[in-house]
């Protein structure tokens, strides 16, 4: 190592350098690559006006020289590969590096020395090694939908970067998508938005550097099909239980969320709503099924199933819920029975008080004149002074008493029949009260 840069030292110290006279060009390039992976750094030196080149030599980001000629060499626990790729028609000489295994940024430089005569010409450049990373958003969609992928390329600076999408190793055609981009000095986004996706896709995004390396990757669009099972013709009260069905998904997706009509969301295990799982996810299939169970259905509502697979985005479906309201007839035929009902109570009430009436009016009314002969008849059998006639009188007097203590309690107990009886007692006790009186006068 130490005998290399004593040549340069020498060579530059002996020989006179004029680059002012000279038209010696080199041109050196970069390289951008995922960790782990292999950078190629190439050096290219013009000498068509005669210059001969005499040294070229490659050094590390330390100044420490790889080499200086065609070879495999190790320099600071890094493996290099240098190959003379020769001399093109117009006198340029090429040479390339290949660093095994990047982990990190480095910088590689390139040094010549040409000879014209007895002048001597140098030329040094340098080329860097950029460690990136490529991060690819997939999308998943249903048919007819519109779709945006992207790539995020992170770990390079400046903006000198161009970004390229293709499909099937062919450039997109220009109309068929719409290609938008959004660089910052750490992060470079490239979005690419296809219409009316009926089917999975796949496409390519190629970063490509200024100075030379690129780096590309894959994106998908995952087309899926989701068939949501609803409930139609239900009965207010019924429990029903709504579906959706996932099919076709590359991937499982986080999580699913159900919503009502309005966008509110069905959280946990709400009062009446029970959201769950009822298929897990099936590897090949990419079918996944989801339920939601209502306890008691009260009206017409679409509810939506989400799938998420990423955050802040997801696949819906819509579980229609149709609900018949049912009128409550047999309520209001038993509080029409109750009404007509009650207009036969009053009707029966007031045949009973009726019944009273006439029972009281009539009883009472024979009842007096009746008790007031009688009286009348024990006074006249009195002046008459036989005692015969007296104990009879006394007889039917306790006789029209005891009558007239059963027609009172005939009519307390307001029956229009026993007022009838009551009665008819009343007249034949007068009656027999009254012949008696007359045939003894």
């Amino acid at each position: 190592m130490r005998q290399y840069k004593l040549l340069l030292v020498l060579t530059l110290t002996v020989l006179t350098l004029n680059p002012a006279m000279s038209a010696l060009t080199m041109t050196v390039t970069s390289d951008m690559v995922f960790s782990g992976e292999a950078a190629t750094l190439t050096c290219s030196v013009s000498a068509d006006n005669g210059e001969t080149l005499i040294v070229k030599q490659w050094q590390d980001q330390n100044g420490d020289v790889i080499g200086t000629g065609p070879g495999e060499f190790e320099r600071n626990n890094v493996q290099y590969t240098i190959t003379d790729l020769g001399v093109s028609d117009n006198e340029i000489v090429n040479w390339e590096l290949v660093s095994a295994s990047v982990t990190s940024d480095k910088q590689l430089t390139c040094f010549a020395l040409t000879a014209k005569e007895d002048l001597r010409y140098n030329k040094i450049d340098s080329g860097r090694v950029e460690v990136v990373a490529l991060t690819p958003v997939n999308n998943v969609t249903t048919s007819g939908e519109n779709s945006s992928v992207s790539c995020i390329l992170t770990g390079i600076s400046g903006s000198d970067v161009q970004v390229e999408w293709s499909q099937g190793g062919s450039p997109l055609s220009r109309g068929s998508h719409l290609e938008s981009k959004d660089f910052t000095e750490t992060d470079k986004v490239a979005v690419l938005t296809v219409p009316d996706i009926t089917s999975d896709q796949t496409y390519t995004c190629t970063f490509t550097g200024e100075a030379g390396g690129s780096v590309s990757s894959t994106v998908k669009i995952d087309h899926v099909t989701i068939t949501a099972g609803g409930a139609s013709g239900v009965d207010t009260g019924t429990r029903v239980t709504l579906s959706c069905v996932l099919e076709g998904a590359d991937s499982a997706p986080i999580e699913t969320n159900w919503f009502r009509s309005d966008g509110s969301a069905i959280t946990g295990r709400e009062s009446g709503f029970s959201p769950y799982t009822s298929a897990t996810f099936k590897e090949g299939l990419g079918s996944q099924t989801d339920s939601l169970i209502i306890e008691s259905v009260n009206k017409s509502e679409n509810f939506t199933c989400c799938f998420v697979f990423k955050e802040g985005d997801c696949v819906e479906g819509v579980a229609e819920l149709d609900v018949i309201v049912v009128e409550d007839e047999e309520g209001e035929g038993q509080e029409g029975d109750g009404q007509e009902g009650g207009g036969e109570g009053d009707v029966g009430g007031s045949g009973d008080d009726l019944d009273n009436d006439i029972g009281d009016g009539l009883g009472g009314e024979t009842g007096s004149e009746s008790s007031d002969n009688i009286d009348e008849d024990a006074d006249q059998g009195d002046d008459d002074g036989t005692d015969e006639g007296d104990d009879d009188d006394k007889d039917l007097g306790s006789s029209g008493d005891n009558n007239t203590d059963d027609g009172a309690d005939e009519d307390d107990l307001g029956n229009g029949a026993s007022s009838y009886w009551g009665i008819s007692l009343w007249m034949w006790a007068s009656y027999f009260a009254f012949i008696l009186v007359t045939s003894r006068i």
